[in-house]
């Protein structure tokens, strides 16, 4: 049972480099909710059926990996949420490669051609003045819309967008989308049918947003 104070951050740091194998059961106990949410936000993509699944692999796999960082002779406990990220990010990328997605790095630009996709040809002043904060709000609300305001489908390619938009031409972007479909559901995905599904997931997407208050995404008719 977790504490009736939770312990910050800091005190998690002293507790590993005083004794890292009692802060590794602490760090399990104190903030394990808060990294199965960080795991989550990036296995996003993942079939819901299976992704808590994949995220219990993917928890596991960063605690074994934490054992043997803690072990590790040159380890000096600062930062232990740092690495706890850091590692729980290349073990959610790893499991994204097992489905056949191909996960970016750093989708911040991805997910700007999706915001300009959205918006069509609003796409002005309001998307330049937009301030660190509220990208940082709407990066958010769109992955969390994606997971929630989408079919299973729809949001396949929508990660499929997301992780290969560079590699789409002004007016090729169906076909390769369909292949890359293809390989993550093991079906022949048509490019028409494909096309649609993005389609219909952007209005879903435009619609919530604009409903959480992002109205620089709507278009004008």
């Amino acid at each position: 049972m977790a504490a009736a104070n939770p312990i910050t951050e800091e005190e998690l740091e002293e507790a590993f480099q005083d004794d890292p194998e009692f802060a590794l059961g602490l760090l399990h106990e104190e903030f394990r909710h808060q990294i199965g949410r960080y795991i989550k936000s990036k296995l996003w993509g993942i079939p819901t059926e299976m992704r808590a699944q994949e995220m219990t692999d993917v928890y596991q796999e960063t605690m074994l990996d934490m054992v043997k960082v803690i072990q590790s002779p040159d380890f000096d406990g600062r930062k232990p949420l740092r690495i706890v990220y850091d590692i729980a990010r290349k073990r959610a990328i790893d499991a994204l490669r097992r489905w056949k997605f191909r996960p970016k790095q750093d989708v911040d630009d991805a997910l700007q051609q999706i915001a300009k996709e959205l918006s069509g040809a609003k796409i002005g002043l309001e998307w330049k003045l937009l301030d660190k904060v509220v990208w940082a709000e709407f990066r958010r609300a769109l992955i969390e819309t994606m997971c929630t305001a989408l079919t299973p489908k729809q949001l396949i390619v929508a990660r499929c967008f997301v992780d290969n938009f560079e590699d789409f031409g002004e007016r090729e972007t169906y076909a390769p989308l369909a292949r890359i479909v293809s390989d993550i559901t093991g079906e022949v995905e048509n490019v028409v049918t494909i096309k649609k599904l993005w389609q219909e997931a952007k209005k879903r997407l435009v619609k919530e947003l604009t409903r959480r208050g992002f109205n620089f995404l709507e278009t004008e008719e």
